[in-house]
């Protein structure tokens, strides 16, 4: 595994998860002799990165938390592409080695796109909001999906007596056992082949 120089992390541009790096992370690591908000304009004016497809611009407009500036701060969200070139034009050890790193991270996360985690065919449950995917769980080995009704079936044809607390008190000891021969049964059959 690489040692992370500065986190990466799952964004969205253009409705496509991307990796991104923060631009301010970037700006420490490359030890550049200039203030961030004058580097981070004059680097999209002079290579022509395009908001929403090279970066995206997050604007905070909160209350001031100190006595210094910060109350209209910027972040950039940089794509690895734009990460690499700015590294890049850089022309500097710290910018080679921060542009390998992002080469490696792509790397190994082509590598895990490649390789399934599971041999064979699986099932993945897709949770959708809105009509888009927002997320994905695969359904391991061994696990099953139920509704709350086919649950409550599998559980009745597993032998199992299902009924509220306060509805079980209502009834004797007989009429308890009765059920369970019930279930029993019901079980038995079941579990015939």
């Amino acid at each position: 595994m690489t040692t992370q120089l500065i986190p990466l992390f799952n964004g969205k541009i253009c409705n496509e998860t991307t990796l991104l790096c923060d631009a301010r992370d970037l700006h420490a690591f490359l030890s550049v002799g200039k203030i961030f908000a004058a580097w981070i304009k004059d680097r999209i004016a002079d290579y022509g990165f395009i908001e929403n497809q090279d970066y995206v611009l997050l604007t905070n407009t909160g209350k001031q938390n100190s006595g210094r500036g910060g109350h209209n701060r910027k972040d950039y969200h940089l794509t690895l592409d734009t990460a690499k070139e700015l590294a890049m034009v850089e022309r500097n050890d710290k910018g080679r080695q921060i542009r390998r790193y992002f080469i490696e991270c792509e790397k190994q996360l082509k590598q895990q796109a490649s390789s399934p985690t599971f041999p064979g065919n699986y099932a993945v449950i897709t949770y959708f909001e809105n009509g888009l995917p927002v997320a994905c769980h695969p359904l391991m080995p061994g696990e099953v999906i139920m509704n709350p009704d086919s649950c409550l079936e599998h559980v009745i044809r597993s032998g199992y007596v299902v009924m509220p607390c306060d509805e079980a008190e209502k009834f004797t000891l007989g009429e308890i056992q009765e059920m369970i021969a019930i279930a029993r049964r019901a079980r038995d059959r079941w579990l015939q082949p």
